[in-house]
Formats: structure tokens, C-alpha cells, sequence
């Protein structure tokens, strides 16, 4: 049997108004820990280098939680939750990180699943509010 090899998917990062990276400042305000960080590269290394279905097989990636929205799972120190959606511009080649978030006792920061999906659909009308991902330094 044959394995097929998947291409490389590109990952995008949601940009506020005023042009902030809002991965990176969540990772900042939320004061995640080395192993943290690392496990969050970790998992979206992981996430790029398989195929969709994959992923939601392997629950790499939860959902749709909301609309077009999903979850990535990471156990950390806690329990990270960025959220993002498959494309939007090329479905089978890119996800975009819209928002992240921190669940406690199973469940996501209330509004957190509308905000990131208020996030997709502004970044459909201007699609210059995104960036390439960088991949999250691991010092703080």
C-alpha cells in the first residue's frame, strides 16, 4: 500500500483593526508557559502536514464548533483552544487562526465561538486583515 503524501498547508493569522497579530498577543495575555507554546507548535506543525479528515479523525482538530469554526485540541498546563477555520479563501490549502482561547471545565470563554466566527467573516469582506503564521517563540 501507498502512502500518499500531503502537501503542505499554508497557516494564516487573524489580524485585529488596528493590525495586531491576535495569536500572538493571546499567547502574550495569556501567559502561556514554555511547554505551552511548544505544545501549541507542536500541534499546528502537526495540523499542516495532514489531510482535513485526518485531523478531525485523530481529533487533532475538534468541531465545526460554531458555523465554519473549529478547534484545535492541545493539552498543556491548560487546556489551549485556538480556534480557526479551514481556508476561508482556499478551502484544501490553507487554515486561517482566527482567535485563541483557554476552555475550563470543557467549556470555551463565553462569546469566544461568535467572536471567532465575527473574525471570519470580517477577514471574507477584507482579506488583507490576515498574515502568514509565524511559528509562536517558545521564551516568553
Amino acid at each position: 500500500m501507498e502512502l500518499s503524501v500531503v502537501q503542505s498547508i499554508r497557516l494564516y493569522d487573524f489580524l485585529s483593526a488596528r493590525g495586531e497579530n491576535v495569536i500572538l498577543r493571546w499567547v502574550k495575555d495569556d501567559k502561556l508557559t514554555v511547554r505551552g507554546r511548544a505544545a501549541l507548535n507542536q500541534k499546528l506543525d502537526r495540523l499542516i502536514q495532514i489531510p482535513f479528515q485526518l485531523a478531525i479523525d485523530t481529533k487533532v482538530l475538534a468541531g465545526p464548533i460554531y458555523k465554519h469554526i473549529y478547534k484545535l485540541v492541545i493539552h498543556a498546563d491548560i487546556m489551549l483552544r485556538p480556534m480557526l477555520c479551514r481556508g476561508p479563501f482556499d478551502i484544501e490549502g490553507e487554515y486561517t487562526l482566527l482567535l485563541g482561547a483557554v476552555e475550563t471545565g470543557g467549556k470555551l470563554p463565553k462569546g469566544s465561538k461568535e467572536k471567532a466566527g465575527e473574525n471570519r467573516e470580517i477577514l471574507l469582506a477584507d482579506p488583507s486583515r490576515r498574515c502568514l503564521h509565524d511559528r509562536i517563540p517558545t521564551h516568553s
